[in-house]
């Protein structure tokens, strides 16, 4: 009788289950194609916005699943699919690969050189602080701070110490070039120190209907001063790899009057990225929101700087990085 009651209540319990979770999918090459399609078509944030046609890519891609793939063969239909979408921020990973969209990055000119500004601006006596290097330059009048990544984080103390360096200095820069991002907390550690009062630096929608211009009621985000602050000029230096939660930086410092944007436009990357999981176990994740400026516009395809410089082959044989010399010709002498 127990055994009996046993396998009665495990039956009712898989038939609520299959009520109110639905049954698992069972998983072929078919059954994950239709989930990744019907996933992104429900949730990605930008198809509008890149004039993207999911129902035509569907009809292209679909014919090209069969049953007797193998899982090599069907990874690589689904990270063809995905390449359509034109977002890093878009992934497929399986045990053996990595879906990827790099062309932002591999098309476009480097406007970085680490050992140039490793030799001629931070030298050898420049200060380890947290995540930052930094240095003084001509002759004490201006901050130079590198930050590679946004994955490093950023306490309280270490950006503190930084500002407080640089408190006689005329500007401070900021050099986030080739910073493919991190955390966003990150973001509003580092400007609180650089604002003078409380400011919007962006607004956000969240994708949540089934439409594809179906977001939430948007959100206005600000960010206050915070610890030591510096307000005199400060120039920001960008190139397409200032990607994702660098470009949320950038989208946030434009906003502040003190704060020039000097380099190339940025790599984009400002819809937020969530997961899920196919039939077969691969995760995947893609842009579930969009961002945009406090006056409504859309970078998602790449913040444009103030002003636009690139490196030159005249300057790095003279050991100079054009866009740093820039910077400080902008602080020095407004130009």
């Amino acid at each position: 009788m127990r055994l009996y009651l046993s396998i009665i209540i495990i039956c009712l319990l898989a038939s609520c289950q299959e009520t109110f979770l639905g049954k698992d999918p069972v998983s072929t090459p078919r059954t994950n194609f239709e989930s990744l399609w019907r996933m992104l078509d429900k949730k990605y944030s930008y198809f509008n916005y890149k004039g993207i046609d999911w129902n035509e890519v569907y009809s292209r891609y679909s014919p090209r699943v069969t049953d007797t793939m193998n899982d090599v063969q069907l990874f690589n239909v689904l990270f063809e699919m995905l390449s359509e979408l034109r977002d890093s921020h878009v992934n497929l990973s399986a045990p053996f690969n990595v879906s990827r969209y790099e062309e932002e990055f591999t098309h476009s000119p480097l406007n970085f050189d680490e050992r140039l500004v490793d030799a001629s601006y931070l030298k050898n006596d420049y200060y380890i602080t947290g995540p930052f290097k930094h240095q003084l330059l001509v002759s004490g009048t201006i901050g130079y701070v590198r930050y590679a990544s946004f994955e490093d984080e950023i306490t309280p103390g270490s950006i503190d110490f930084v500002t407080s360096r640089f408190q006689q200095a005329k500007g401070i820069i900021i050099d986030v070039r080739s910073n493919g991002g991190g955390s966003i907390s990150n973001v509003f550690t580092l400007c609180s120190r650089f604002t003078d009062q409380s400011r919007q630096i962006y607004t956000s929608y969240l994708k949540n209907g089934p439409g594809h211009e179906d977001f939430a009621a948007p959100n206005n985000v600000f960010v206050s001063p915070a610890g030591i602050t510096f307000t005199q000029k400060v120039c920001v230096l960008t190139n397409r790899g200032s990607y994702s939660a660098t470009s949320f930086f950038v989208l946030a410092m434009r906003n502040f009057p003190n704060v020039t944007i000097v380099g190339d436009t940025t790599g984009g990357g400002l819809g937020a990225p969530t997961g899920a999981e196919l039939p077969n176990g691969w995760a995947y994740r893609f842009s579930c929101s969009r961002t945009l400026s406090p006056d409504g516009k859309n970078f998602e395809s790449g913040i444009p700087p103030d002003v636009t410089i690139s490196l030159t082959t005249s300057d790095a044989q003279r050991k100079r990085d054009s866009i740093i010399e820039k910077a400080i010709s902008i602080i020095l002498l407004g130009q």
